[in-house]
Order: C-alpha cells, then sequence, then structure tokens
C-alpha cells in the first residue's frame, strides 16, 4: 500500500527532528516467529538498504520509534530501523532469556531436532537421510558453530546417520561445525554384533568419530554414568549446562545395558528420555523409548512402565507441552496411561510412509477426546521432506505449526 505524501513528509521529520525520545534502558529484538534474522534498514522504509541483521537471540538498544518502525542504536554508534511486525521491545535486563525455536525437522526417516536459543543450539538425533538435516540447516542458517550439545537418542541408524554430513565426517561441508558436548546412551548394538551395512560396524565408527570431534570432557558415554537417569536414582533432578544459560534438562531415562528378548526391543529400549525446558516450555524427547508389546491394548511395559511406576512418587513428572511421540508413532509405544501423563498441548510425530507409520491406532490415541490436542506429523508429504514443524511463543502463547505456514 502507497503511503501518502503527508505521511511519508511526517515521518521523514520524526526521522530528522528525532522527536521520539530515546531510552537506552530498553532493548529491540526479533519476536520468537522470526526464524532467521530482520534486516536492519538505513531508513524507515522497506525499500531502504539494509545496513544488517537481527538473528533470533540478539538485541539491540532501542531508540524510539515512528510508525512501522522501531529505531535502535548500531554496534558502530550509528542508527537503523526495524520493522515492528517482526520485533518486539523489552527491558534491557531480560534482552538476554531465552527466546527459542524449536525445530522437528523432516528428514524422511527417523528423528531430528534442532532446539535453537539465539546463538547456542542443542540437536537431537538426526534421521537417516544424508542430506535432510544438513540442508535445512544451511538453508535456514540456524547453526552457529560451536554446535553446544549434540544428543543421539539410541544406536538406530535413522537417529544419527544424518549427522554425519552436517558435522562434516563425509568431507563434503568445507567448513563443519565444532561441538562442545555429546550424549549418547552408550549400548553398542551388541545384540547384532555380525550385522554389516548401518548397523553396529558402521555405528560404533561413527561414535569414535564423535568422540575426535568433541573436546575432552565433553564425550558423554555412556551417558548414564555422567548423569543418573530419574527412573534409576528415582530422585529425579533438573540440571543446567553453563553453555546453555537458561535451558533446563531432567534426564528420565538412558540405558547402556538395556534387555529385551528382541534385538530391535533391546537397542530401543536403550533410549534417552528427556524433559528439556527452555522459557518455561517442556519439550519431552522419548527417541524410540519402548512402552508396549506391538499388539494394540498392551498393557504399559519396557521404558514407558519404568516411568509410568516413576511419575506416581513425582505428581507432573512427565507433563509436557511439546512431546516427541516415541517410536514415530509405532504400536511398540505410547500406551493410553503415558499419554494421560503427559497429557501434550502438541503430539509431534516424526515418521515416514515407507515404514507405514504412524499407526492409525497410535494417532487415534492422540487425539481421540481431546479437542484441545494437536497431532502434527512429517509424513504428510506436502512436499517431500517439506513437512518441517517449529514450535515457538507467537503472541506470547506457545505455537507449533508447519514452518511455510508460520513464515507466510
Amino acid at each position: 500500500m502507497k503511503r501518502s505524501p503527508v505521511l511519508l513528509a511526517w515521518l521523514f521529520g520524526l526521522v530528522i527532528l528525532g522527536t521520539v525520545a530515546s531510552t537506552h534502558a530498553e532493548v529491540v529484538r526479533p519476536k520468537n516467529a522470526v526464524v532467521t534474522g530482520v534486516n536492519i534498514r538505513a531508513q524507515s522504509a522497506s525499500n531502504s538498504p539494509a545496513v544488517g541483521i537481527m538473528r533470533p537471540g540478539e538485541s539491540l538498544p532501542y531508540d524510539g520509534s515512528v510508525p512501522y518502525w522501531h529505531r535502535v542504536i548500531l554496534a558502530d554508534g550509528g542508527h537503523g530501523f526495524v520493522s515492528k511486525r517482526w520485533t518486539e521491545v523489552i527491558p534491557e535486563s531480560v534482552g538476554h532469556t531465552a527466546n527459542f525455536v524449536v525445530h522437528f525437522v523432516d528428514v524422511g526417516t527417523g528423528d531430528a531436532a534442532i532446539i535453537d536459543i539465539g546463538d547456542r543450539e542443542i540437536v537431537i538425533d538426526g534421521g537417516n537421510s544424508t542430506l535432510a538435516l544438513s540442508g535445512y540447516a544451511e538453508r535456514l542458517g540456524i547453526i552457529e558453530p560451536p554446535i553446544e550439545l549434540v544428543i543421539v537418542t539410541h544406536g538406530d541408524t535413522d537417529h544419527w546417520k544424518g549427522l554425519r554430513r552436517l558435522l562434516g565426517f563425509d568431507g563434503i561441508v568445507d567448513d563443519p561445525p565444532t561441538v562442545l558436548e555429546f550424549w549418547d546412551p552408550g549400548y553398542n548394538r551388541d545384540c547384532n554384533k555380525t550385522s554389516e551395512g548401518d548397523g553396529r560396524k558402521n555405528y560404533l565408527r561413527f561414535v569414535e568419530e564423535m568422540r575426535k570431534l568433541v573436546p575432552e570432557g565433553g564425550f558423554r558415554r555412556p551417558l548414564d554414568a555422567h548423569h543418573t537417569p530419574a527412573v534409576v536414582s528415582r530422585n529425579p533432578r533438573p540440571f543446567t549446562l553453563d553453555t546453555i544459560p537458561g535451558v533446563s534438562f531432567t534426564l528420565l531415562h538412558s540405558d547402556s545395558q538395556p534387555t529385551a528378548k528382541d534385538c530391535s526391543y533391546r537397542i530401543n529400549n536403550a533410549s534417552i528420555v528427556l524433559m528439556v525446558e527452555v522459557d518455561g516450555i517442556r519439550f519431552l524427547f522419548t527417541g524410540d523409548a519402548n512402552g508396549k508389546e506391538r499388539e494394540e491394548g498392551s498393557p504399559p511395559g519396557h521404558v514407558e512402565k519404568k516411568l509410568l511406576e516413576l511419575a506416581q512418587n513425582h505428581d507432573g513428572l512427565l507433563r509436557a507441552d511439546v512431546l516427541k511421540v516415541p517410536h514415530h508413532g509405532s504400536e511398540t509405544a505410547s500406551t493410553p496411561a503415558f499419554i494421560k501423563a503427559v497429557s501434550p498441548q502438541y503430539a509431534i510425530i516424526s515418521a515416514s510412509t515407507i515404514h507405514h507409520l504412524p499407526k492409525t491406532s497410535v494417532v487415534s490415541r492422540y487425539a481421540d477426546g481431546h479437542n484441545k490436542r494437536a497431532v502434527l506429523r512429517t509424513d504428510r508429504n506436502r512436499k517431500y521432506n517439506n513437512d518441517h514443524i517449529l514450535c515457538l511463543r507467537l503472541d506470547g502463547q506457545l505455537t507449533c505449526n508447519f514452518e511455510d505456514v508460520l513464515n507466510e
């Protein structure tokens, strides 16, 4: 929409005369809906040249406002303008609180998530695709080295293979990011020692590559040797990392010596189950943790049984705003008792159609009787590998939706 000459003259007068009082006790930062960044313009007009970019988690001193624009002070002492639509003015004391976006990346087969908190990132799993995760991260420019924490929930290929390219193990990425800390349950897939291809052999090779990449003291494998899981200690204790202030972790489950008759169950029973709290929002990551036998209607068992027994003595322990649904929506998890204990506002199912997941019966358990619960899936195939799901604060409320919808 064109602005009238009178309005343009009025805006120009405000900028030149500086009639809006300066207040350096406040800062301007991108709203949580911003994924990549906000352009800083030389003047208060969208066709004015960009003089910089303000990325999520960054802030600049506030120096007044004119219609549609906030005026900010640049690092060199000059001034610029950022759109009010994509920025907010806040007290300086909270200018560096956790401004986050959680990306559940559509990697086709497997799980992959990036928790982006300004210039800090947590990567949880990497999917099976050699291109999906790295391509997504590169397109949005959301990795600012170093990556503070990389977590592989367990040794199945569809949870770690995609990390290889992201971290430069394939020799394709020119300047791969470093990693400060690595978590892994520590189970070597010993139930399939003779497996070739993408089985135990390649997984252990990946683990050794991670050991060389991560600084001494940051290689946390097996994880239960460094942080006692709550199902073992019986005393859930949140903890923080110095490198990621404002983020709370509660390790609920991780098993370096899992048990089960079936090999695939045993590998999945090693899964890290982790509650991550960012800016007051609780995310429960579950890997492929088993919760029952494959038959529909089976009672809680395996990891879910342990978690539910622990939750009996710790009210609200499993409650989460967002749940990464265990095992891609397989019938081997998501018992009604577990869903009730978590009671998520959003259930995120990372799955692929080639494995015929998620199961309709599982989706129904999450959706039935809960009109306010949203079930979001990465297998909707609106476009291949393009069903990425973002969770963030929008207008003060938690919002999870598909990436292209949030960015329209």
